[in-house]
C-alpha cells in the first residue's frame, strides 16, 4: 500500500511530473532573472550613492571654509532609491537619469523643477554655490527688513492688542447691561 512518489529529479516518472519539471525550470529561470535584476538595481544604487558621497565630501570641504554657508547648506545625505543629497530645505541632488548624471532639483508646490543636469561634478558644485549665494542674499534681505520694521511691528501689535482688549471690555459691559446685571 505504498503511494507512488513523484520524481522530483526529472529522470522519469509520470507525464504530469515532466510538466512540473518544465514549470519548475521556468520558475527557476524567473527567479534567477529577478535576482540578476535585483543585483543590477543594487549596483546602480551603490554607484549613485558613491557619486553623491563624493559630491557631499567636496561640498562639505567648501562649506567648512565659509561659515556663512554652513547655516544655509545643511547638506544631508538621505538613503533610499534613488539616494538624495539635500542641499537645503527645498533643493536636492539625485543621480538621474543614469548613475553618472547629477541632477539638481528644487521642490515646488506641484512638481519638481530641474535646475541643472550634468555629469561634471565641478559644474554641479559651481551651480550649488550660485544657488547658495542667492539664498544668502535672500536671507540677508529678510533680516534687514525685519530689523528695519521691528519697531513698527511691535507698535502695531500693541495697538491691535489694545483695540481687541477695548472691544472685549465694551462687549462685556453691553452684555451685562442687557441681562440686567449691570445697572447705571
Amino acid at each position: 500500500m505504498s503511494e507512488q512518489q513523484p520524481d522530483i529529479g526529472g529522470t522519469g516518472g509520470l507525464g504530469a511530473n515532466r510538466q512540473m519539471d518544465g514549470l519548475e525550470r521556468d520558475v527557476r529561470r524567473a527567479r534567477l532573472a529577478q535576482a540578476a535584476h535585483f543585483d543590477a538595481l543594487v549596483d546602480i544604487k551603490d554607484a549613485q550613492t558613491l557619486r553623491l558621497a563624493a559630491l557631499h565630501e567636496s561640498l562639505k570641504k567648501q562649506v567648512s571654509k565659509e561659515p556663512r554657508l554652513a547655516r544655509l547648506l545643511p547638506l544631508q545625505m538621505v538613503d533610499g532609491f534613488p539616494p538624495r543629497l539635500w542641499i537645503d530645505n527645498i533643493s536636492f541632488v539625485v543621480m538621474e537619469p543614469d548613475p553618472r548624471t547629477f541632477r539638481l532639483m528644487r521642490q515646488e508646490q506641484a512638481a519638481h523643477e530641474t535646475m541643472l543636469e550634468t555629469r561634471d561634478m565641478k559644474e554641479m558644485i559651481a551651480k550649488i554655490r550660485e544657488h547658495a549665494s542667492h539664498s544668502l542674499i535672500e536671507a540677508q534681505r529678510g533680516e534687514r527688513s525685519f530689523e528695519a520694521g521691528n519697531g513698527r511691528i511691535s507698535s502695531q501689535l500693541m495697538m491691535a492688542w489694545l483695540t481687541g482688549f477695548t472691544f472685549g471690555v465694551l462687549a462685556l459691559l453691553i452684555v451685562g447691561v442687557m441681562t440686567g446685571r449691570i445697572i447705571f
